[in-house]
């Protein structure tokens, strides 16, 4: 039986672990200029049947980017791409950064009014979306002006060196408490981010890593500095047949449910997986089990937005911590909350067209709890999620480990609802297997009453509606709030 009190999730010692500086790679240019010049002819970017080298990929990027200049884009100004991955898009981040420009990612999925109040906050100063995007035929509110991914009509040069502490790349935060933030990060800000993971999960030059994680998260964006300072190769493929795309690559980065699903319905003698990076979810010991007798190393770990994606890592085993600190970064905990630096941590929030450092301390504080067990981080939860129920403090991130351990629970977010008796009690929204019914409803309660103290009992379960579970990686607990409170 578990039960969540604040002693349990708040450790009074502060443990800081010692940086490790892993920099082996230094670039004097851009790193696709730098391969270009190492290794040309290795295959650097494929997608469907057509593969470019780096001697290719580095030419069609500066033509690009050639013609973005023509075309009135200027160092410093800011583009938003609104589009699902694809190679325009790959050609269009690395083109908008040789210019000097910066880069943001939205969503595609995004409501009219959740992109307008972005492109507000942003003030950007061009968009790019697919020319048969529906976006400018439907869109309600004035759109900036659409930058077209072409050559130039008359070459000419980009006046733009290579300099890696310059802000380059904007990424929104998920926004899953509040309005989403955006974080500035530079070039070496994301390579020290490559650097770190890639010191201990190995990701040869003759390697291929699939984009399965969209380019406005972090994870998606992560993805492409690793490829850039490996200096190997990365895949674009359509992901609605993900069992194709993995046969193809060597990595990717999964939720555990997809590579559940890719165990258990295909034939596993045609991936060429070795690697797999997983997160989003409680990890099974036997999905981990089973990927490493089919000869596939799975990992995991823990990050955030804020330092460039994974700040901790391990090879998944079976406990439920996220591994250890990764070189170029540091962490600590003050008073069980975790605070984090080092040179993967981004220049800070960007707003009225000014990028503000995080805190005027040099330590960033993430509002995750977490502790340490035998000089591993366990995550506990967020402080601004707890709530009080009868006397006690409730942790939602610890009754959601404990449901989706369940083999029919997929998803699970845990809110409060207001009781007169106890304050606030917990409620359960789930995406099931099979249908959320009443006979799976008592099957859930049943199995919640012999894991956890009654005061963490959900004490109703909800279907996760469809509309809140297509947005992107993470769904918000700000708009799951607002629909449960429409349930009452």
């Amino acid at each position: 039986m578990v039960q969540v009190t604040l002693d349990a999730m708040l450790s009074e010692r502060t443990l800081n672990l010692p940086v490790e500086e892993v920099m082996d790679i230094t670039f004097s240019t851009w790193p696709w200029q730098h391969w270009a010049k190492e290794r040309p002819s290795a295959v650097a970017l494929s997608f469907g049947e057509q593969q470019f080298s780096w001697a290719e990929l580095a030419e069609r990027v500066e033509e690009y980017a050639q013609g973005l200049v023509e075309k009135g884009l200027k160092r410093d100004q800011l583009v938003a791409v609104v589009a699902p991955n694809s190679v325009s898009v790959i050609w269009l981040l690395l083109a908008v950064l040789r210019t000097g420009a910066r880069f943001v990612g939205l969503n595609p999925r995004l409501s009219q009014q959740e992109l307008s109040s972005q492109l507000a906050q942003l003030e950007c100063d061009f968009i790019w979306h697919p020319a048969k995007s529906h976006l400018e035929q439907e869109s309600t509110f004035k759109l900036p002006p659409r930058l077209q991914l072409l050559p130039p009509q008359t070459t000419r040069m980009v006046p733009v060196t290579w300099q890696a502490t310059r802000a380059a790349t904007l990424t929104m935060t998920s926004g899953s408490t509040g309005q989403p933030k955006a974080v500035v990060h530079s070039a070496q800000s994301h390579l020290a981010s490559a650097a770190g993971l890639l010191n201990w999960m190995k990701f040869d030059a003759d390697d291929s890593w699939l984009l399965s994680l969209p380019l406005f998260h972090i994870s998606g964006m992560a993805i492409v500095w690793r490829w850039l300072y490996r200096g190997a190769q990365m895949a674009v493929e359509p992901l609605q047949d993900l069992p194709r795309a993995l046969s193809k690559v060597t990595h990717a980065s999964l939720v555990p449910t997809q590579l559940q699903r890719l165990l258990e319905k295909n034939d596993v003698s045609t991936l060429s997986l070795k690697r797999v990076l997983l997160g989003g979810a409680v990890i099974p010991v036997s999905l981990t089990e089973r990927a490493k007798s089919v000869g596939i190393e799975c990992w995991c770990g823990y990050g955030m937005t804020e330092m460039a994606s994974t700040v901790t890592a391990k090879l998944a085993d079976n406990s439920a911590g996220v591994g250890a600190v990764l070189p170029n970064r540091e962490l600590m905990l003050k008073d069980g909350e975790v605070w984090v630096k080092g040179k993967t941590l981004g220049l800070g929030y960007y707003r009225n067209r000014t990028v503000f450092p995080f805190s005027e301390q040099t330590w960033f504080a993430t509002k995750d709890l977490a502790c340490w067990r035998d000089e591993e981080l366990f995550i506990l939860g967020r402080k601004d999620n707890m709530f009080i129920s009868g006397g006690e403090n409730i942790q939602p991130e610890e009754i959601e480990k404990v449901l989706l351990a369940h083999p029919k629970v997929n998803q699970a977010f845990v809110l409060p609802v207001d009781d007169t008796e106890y304050g606030q009690r917990p409620v359960a929204i789930v995406a099931t297997s099979s249908e959320l019914d009443a006979s799976l409803s008592d099957e859930l309660a049943g199995y919640m009453m012999q894991q956890m103290m009654g005061l963490c009992r959900p004490v109703k379960y909800l279907a996760l509606p469809a509309h809140l579970s297509t947005g992107g990686i993470k769904i918000s607990r700000k708009q799951l709030a607002e629909w449960l409170a429409k349930q009452s």
